[in-house]
């Protein structure tokens, strides 16, 4: 038996207020039993409840409107279960996010650590294939992907892992916008495609840190070979470099260390 209740009492029942019932009708999604044709008030019934509850749980644990309109439209036990299996895993991922987020958080109540070896080397000028554009700072993950691609596409297969290596404008830094560039050692008496140019990276100076990992923390190596370098070198304007280790031909950007290099001047 099902009961017409008013929309007062069926708030109390729900846990939901008049405003997220008014938005849940206009969306369809949980539609009145019935509404006065002249005063408009909505009257619920008793069988809603329980819909009602699956949508406001859903909503709690920040289901999309979209994932709990398909998922309350279907009796099919494997769509519910695909819907409800996909909203789990996006929980999981930022779960993964917000733990990594408080790591990073607890480390900054330390302050930077001393980098715990640093190198001072010359490196002589090299001939690489390269991809340059100018990108904003937020767009560097996508532009290295497609970039490392494009590089190791041109290049092909060989006999062992290609080191690829990165220059960065400080304007990259300063301004959130800059020069970037992808290159790798050019392959001897070959010409690049079209899409990849050749040129030859002039000889440099470099204090030198490997940060070992991933690129979720590498903010605070870059802070400790900064603080090193001003401390005890001689700070260059040139463009920040970076060698990508620990790739193999099987997974190129599986990358198990950076090796920054921070350009100085020998005195």
């Amino acid at each position: 038996m099902t009961t017409r209740v008013s929309i007062g009492d069926f708030a109390v029942m729900t846990g939901l207020s008049r405003q997220a019932l008014r938005h849940y009708h206009d969306i369809g999604i949980l539609e009145p039993a019935h509404v006065d044709p002249y005063t408009g008030y909505r009257w619920y019934a008793t069988a809603q409840v329980d819909h009602a509850h699956l949508i406001r749980r859903f909503r709690s644990l920040d289901m999309s409107i979209r994932d709990i309109e398909a998922l309350l439209s279907t009796d099919d036990p494997a769509t519910r279960t695909e819907i409800i299996t996909g909203h789990l895993t996006r929980m999981e991922e930022q779960l993964e996010q917000t733990r990594a987020a408080v790591t990073a958080l607890r480390e900054l109540l330390s302050p930077v650590t001393p980098a715990a070896s640093v190198s001072v080397r010359h490196d002589p000028a090299l001939t690489v294939w390269a991809v340059t554009d100018t990108i904003d700072l937020a767009d560097i993950d996508t532009w290295f992907a497609a970039a490392l691609t494009t590089l190791l596409a041109a290049v092909g297969p060989g006999p062992s892992a290609i080191v690829p290596g990165g220059l960065y404008d400080r304007d990259l830094f300063l301004e959130s916008r800059g020069a970037a560039t992808l290159f790798v050692p050019a392959p001897e008496q070959v010409d690049p495609p079209a899409d990849v140019r050749a040129a030859v990276l002039p000889a440099a100076d470099h204090a030198v840190l490997t940060h070992v990992g991933g690129h979720d923390r590498i903010d605070r190596s870059y802070a400790a070979l900064g603080v090193h370098v001003n401390e005890h070198l001689v700070s260059h304007a040139g463009p920040i470099r970076e060698h990508y280790l620990g790739g193999t031909p099987a997974e190129p950007t599986a990358f198990t260390a950076t090796e920054i290099c921070w350009p100085i001047v020998l005195t």
